[in-house]
């Protein structure tokens, strides 16, 4: 017979079984899924997103990153994202202080930055101000930026990282297109110019 510890085990397991379908199936916008199916199967720890958007990827990614990869002491989360600097281009998204609270539910060590990406890369790298991340998600309006800081952005993602690279869609509810890179992939592209120009041009 179950004892009563072992029903709480029980029913936790199924309630997280449950959510962690939820979210991988069926959540919106569904381009998302594929960063939620990769939490699941790679489990990382750290995570670095640069566009953040309204934050409600944000929120599901840090529910699955706890669910699969232990205590919030464990899981570091960094955010670069333009904020209350938002401009047309870059689309509705939430202030700072909002940001902030949303990821402070979550109890993850975390560090968010208003400044234009390729600043606030090059600062991440020169003063080791993060760990080398195990999750990218990349969904910035334009991509040129990566000319000026490749080597600084290749150098904050480990070698066994997955790289999400979010392109604009034509579809209404779903704002990005996802192409995933392994670190060798997104390494030659940061480097090679044709494959960078088609990267550009790809966004829009």
């Amino acid at each position: 017979m179950m004892t009563s510890c072992g029903i709480l085990f029980f029913m936790e397991t199924t309630m997280n079984f449950i959510k962690s379908f939820y979210v991988t199936h069926f959540s919106k916008p569904a381009c998302d899924r594929v960063i939620f199916k990769c939490i699941q199967t790679e489990h990382p720890r750290k995570i670095l997103e640069i566009g953040i958007q309204r934050g409600t990827r944000t929120a599901n990614l840090l529910q699955m990153v706890l669910r699969y990869c232990g205590e919030p002491s464990e899981v570091s989360y960094t955010a670069i994202d333009p904020f209350e600097g938002r401009s047309s281009e870059d689309g509705p998204g939430l202030s700072l202080r909002k940001a902030h609270r949303l990821i402070s539910q979550f109890g993850v060590k975390s560090r968010l930055d208003p400044q234009p990406p390729e600043i606030a890369v090059k600062q991440f790298f020169l003063n080791r101000l993060i760990e080398k991340v195990d999750l990218a998600i990349i969904t910035t309006p334009r991509f040129e930026w990566f000319t000026t800081c490749a080597t600084h952005l290749s150098e904050l993602i480990h070698e066994s990282a997955g790289i999400f690279v979010g392109f604009p869609s034509q579809i209404p509810t779903e704002p990005f297109i996802f192409e995933k890179f392994t670190f060798p992939e997104f390494e030659q592209v940061l480097h090679d110019p044709a494959q960078l120009n088609r990267l550009c041009k790809k966004a829009g």
